[in-house]
């Protein structure tokens, strides 16, 4: 998920999460990088990258294994800041702050 700064990334993880039956409360991993949490079917990976001027190898590691886990969803705000780790199948979401509580979502 590519967008400003409050710009809804994190709430629509808190959609997404309510969708696939998760119950825990979703916060914003912005200074442990990944949570983790168990829906009904799918678990939901979810990374921050905010806080990070380069990925070090843990990071990249714990991104790599929760992009291979057929049973899980990633999602990674400030996604642009791995660009070169996304796998070939990966969505961009995209936010775009139009005004006040408007925005426009677009998916490619």
């Amino acid at each position: 998920m590519i967008g400003d700064l409050g710009g809804g990334k994190t709430q629509f993880t808190k959609g997404l999460a309510q969708g696939l039956g998760i119950k825990e409360v979703i916060t914003s991993p912005t200074f442990n990088y990944q949570n983790i949490y168990q829906g009904d079917k799918l678990a939901l990976y979810h990374f921050d990258l905010y806080r990070s001027n380069y990925l070090d190898s843990d990071i990249r590691d714990m991104m790599f294994e929760a992009f291979s886990d057929p049973s899980g969803i990633t999602v990674v705000e400030w996604a642009e800041k791995a660009k070169e780790y996304w796998p070939k199948n990966s969505f961009v979401i995209k936010f775009n702050w139009i005004s006040g509580n408007v925005r426009r979502i677009d998916v490619r």
